[in-house]
């Protein structure tokens, strides 16, 4: 059970973007939407993640400890783009459109989400998979709890979005370095 909290907490420190985004689009008027879009987009997040995980099992067991390179990159590459974005004001606000577009803007959120999720699935024995999938699923669950509740009783302030947007990036840098120690994963 702790695993499946572990990676509840990994899923959604690696959606905070996602929950602003939900925000945003709440804050819009378009709430049914944005559940709508955010369900959908983490079915085919989670659905994908699980196909990629099982598709890792031709590669040799000693070599799977190395998919961690990839939240490490990704992590890496979304500090560097917050750096870059400490000197801009990046206004976000979601343009008006279809919930195909809203499930497309969450997916385009998920990258780092689907890649850590993927790597869990293929680093973990089969018979441990249903943790993994439960704490996505509880992840997904509190997300969407936190989304609705905050988006009755507050707007995002740029401060707290900026603290959220430095601080996914090194959960996935440590989930990264956590999947390439290659530690417990597969004795839990």
């Amino acid at each position: 059970m702790f695993f499946a909290l572990s990676v509840a907490t990994t899923y959604i420190l690696t959606n905070i973007d996602g929950l602003f985004a939900f925000l945003a689009l709440a804050a819009t008027g378009r709430k049914p939407a944005a559940i709508a879009g955010f369900l959908l987009a983490q079915v085919v997040v989670i659905g994908g993640a699980v196909l990629v995980g099982s598709g890792a099992a031709v590669l040799a067991p000693a070599d799977l400890g190395l998919l961690g390179l990839v939240p490490v990159a990704l992590g890496f590459r979304e500090v560097l783009k917050n750096r870059r974005k400490s000197e801009q004001v990046e206004d976000r606000k979601p343009t008006p459109g279809s919930i195909i577009g809203v499930v497309a803007l969450f997916l385009a959120l998920s990258t780092d989400t689907f890649v850590l999720m993927a790597t869990f699935f293929a680093d973990t024995r089969a018979e441990l998979d249903h943790f993994v999938l439960s704490g996505a699923l509880i992840a997904v669950a509190v997300l969407l709890a936190f989304g609705t509740i905050l988006s009755r009783l507050l707007k995002p302030t740029p401060a707290t979005e900026r603290f959220f947007e430095r601080l996914a990036p090194v959960v996935m840098i440590a989930a990264g370095v956590y999947i390439l120690m290659d530690t417990q994963t597969d004795v839990f």
